[in-house]
């Protein structure tokens, strides 16, 4: 393999109602947005003008946004890339029993997650987590399985449509980042994030990036 490509689902509807009050998502489900599927194929457009790339196989989280994502990204690239079952080590960060609950119902049911410093920074935090959800250091060891399955077999440049916590651990462990480093990475929904795969890993493709 030389190439994998990372690319967040579009936009879901929890997405854009996270843009005025937070609420908990993790694995819970939720559909793509009209512009999140605009982004899909926004997305496939710019696979296809990344010449280097040699797609021969695709996988996805089983949840539903990033399915439909691969799904409307393949529809407009060419045949013969082969897809592959769905894997659960792509699935989002679980937040355990906050998701699909609003910031307050949360913090009513569980206040030390709002008050305690030793549970409040379970958003943005490498091993701090939700009540029986995961920390990002568990995302890590989980998604990190799949990409070295990947990796090792040899199939060819992938597209892997998967989440945002997921996608920074993959980026951070290939990258050698530290857990700091890790925490600051911003990813986008949608947009094509390509590693090179040789004796090292190259971040050759970067949302933002010149």
């Amino acid at each position: 393999m030389r190439h994998l490509v990372l690319i967040r689902h579009g936009e879901s509807e929890l997405n854009a109602v996270n843009r005025q009050k937070r609420v908990f998502c993790g694995q819970f489900e939720t559909p793509l947005t009209p512009r999140g599927r605009e982004q899909a194929l926004e997305a496939a457009e710019r696979l296809l003008e990344l010449d280097y790339l040699k797609l021969q196989v695709a996988i996805s989280s089983p949840l539903a946004r990033a399915k439909e994502t691969l799904h409307l990204i393949l529809s407009r690239l060419s045949a013969g890339i082969d897809l592959l079952p769905p894997s659960p080590g792509l699935m989002e960060r679980s937040h355990g029993v906050f998701e699909g609950k609003a910031e307050e119902e949360a913090f009513l049911e569980h206040p030390a997650y709002r008050d305690d410093p030793n549970f409040n920074c379970f958003m943005d935090h490498f091993h701090q987590h939700a009540p029986g959800g995961e920390s990002l250091a568990v995302v890590t060891d989980r998604v990190w399985s799949v990409i070295a399955g990947l990796v090792e077999s040899d199939g060819g440049d992938a597209v892997i449509v998967s989440h945002y916590n997921p996608i920074r651990c993959i980026v951070g462990r290939a990258m050698g980042m530290s857990e700091a480093e890790i925490l600051r990475l911003r990813v986008p929904n949608a947009v094509p994030i390509v590693l090179r795969c040789s004796s090292r890993f190259e971040l050759l493709e970067w949302p933002g990036a010149n």
